[in-house]
């Protein structure tokens, strides 16, 4: 499979240029997460959206949406919009780069709808931003952090002829989930891929019983590791979280330790464990896509 270079999207936010694995453009998924069931799993209840009624372009005159929008982000917090009826707001520029926040989408400009942004993907049942900070598109990043599963000697794990791959994963709510995170707008290094928790995850024991010099020269060396990555997905985010005006897009980018000796050497935080990444492996379904793309690319067992 060839490989260009290409720099990820948004490029204002994140400054290297991985590979990116040359494959047939997706129009990003449905959103079934979302529709007909509580908010988020917990949250106030959506109106009913029939399947056939979920595109834009299918005529639903009898559709009253229900409104939702946390406390937590009308309380302003630095990561989220002001309340559009706070006094002197100014109306964020939308499909284009406002300041340090990308609200461009992966899949191009949006519509408008009485003022705000319309989900690409159609109707969710719930208007307002729910838990999500911004109107429109709320970027995230998803790294897949890979190297070779090796059994207790050393030696490559192999299944059928194939060699096994094993990722980074966290524990969700109903098994496994690949590390996704928030982008931070200010942050324009490498980590800003990575998301906080994600570099914690490596960093919280790096820094342990080290000397400042020694913390400083392994974490220049991981800084490398993540300097370069392959592009497996950018684009909508079929979540539980997303509305008619906000919704999740994410880049996710691979990167691999064929060597096995690079990212083996930081323990990683008691919440993050390295997993084997095969078909039974019970994680959220759009992640298990960009796992198995991952498997191929590298012809590892699945």
């Amino acid at each position: 499979m060839k490989d260009t270079k290409s720099m990820i999207y948004p490029s204002s936010m994140l400054c290297f240029a991985p590979k990116e694995a040359k494959r047939k453009k997706k129009a990003g998924p449905a959103h079934l997460q979302c529709i007909n069931v509580r908010y988020d799993g917990y949250g106030p209840d959506r109106t009913h959206v029939p399947l056939q009624r979920i595109s834009w372009i299918k005529s639903f005159p009898r559709y009253m949406p229900s409104q939702y929008t946390s406390e937590d982000v009308l309380s302003k917090p630095q990561w989220a919009d002001p309340p559009m009826d706070s006094p002197k707001v100014r109306v964020p520029a939308y499909n284009q780069l406002d300041g340090p926040v990308d609200r461009r989408s992966h899949h191009g400009n949006y519509k408008l709808d009485e003022g705000v942004p319309r989900n690409p993907r159609g109707r969710t049942g719930m208007i307002g931003r729910g838990v999500l900070g911004r109107w429109g598109p709320n970027h995230t990043a998803t790294p897949i952090i890979t190297r070779w599963a090796r059994d207790k000697t050393g030696a490559l794990r192999e299944v059928e002829g194939k060699r096994v791959l094993e990722t980074v994963a966290v524990r969700s709510r109903t098994g496994w989930a690949l590390p996704c995170e928030l982008v931070v707008p200010e942050d324009k290094s490498v980590f800003s891929l990575l998301g906080f928790g994600t570099r914690r995850a490596f960093l919280t024991e790096l820094v342990r019983n080290k000397t400042r010099t020694a913390a400083e020269d392994a974490s220049k060396s991981l800084s490398q590791l993540f300097a370069e990555g392959t592009v497996i997905y950018r684009g909508y985010v079929d979540d539980a979280k997303n509305t008619d005006n906000a919704w999740l897009e994410t880049v996710s980018v691979n990167f691999h330790d064929n060597s096995g000796t690079k990212f083996g050497s930081f323990r990683l935080a008691e919440d993050f464990t390295w997993v084997e990444a095969h078909f039974s492996l019970n994680v959220f379904a759009q992640h298990k896509e960009w796992l198995r793309e991952v498997v191929e690319l590298h012809r590892a067992h699945w």
